[in-house]
């Protein structure tokens, strides 16, 4: 299992959920979109803060390789 700060699919990943992260993509100015009183950006943020929780755990439980610091833990 390689290491996930290696891995360019990976850095991708953290790149789109980035860049959606941020509302900058919202046009400026005008009356903003709300639903059930709530800015619609804030709502992508909450979300996407959401997917990015998410993302972050499925690279810990898949990618990451934590078999030497579990036999580390049995040892001692």
């Amino acid at each position: 299992m390689k290491e996930p700060i290696k891995n360019k699919k990976i850095w991708l990943g953290f790149l789109v959920i980035f860049i959606m992260l941020n509302p900058w993509y919202f046009p400026s100015g005008g009356e903003p979109v709300l639903i059930y009183g709530v800015p619609l950006w804030a709502i992508v943020i909450i979300i996407m803060s959401i997917v990015l929780s998410l993302y972050i755990t499925y690279v810990i439980h898949y990618h990451w390789d934590t078999l030497d610091e579990e036999e580390n833990g049995e040892e001692k």
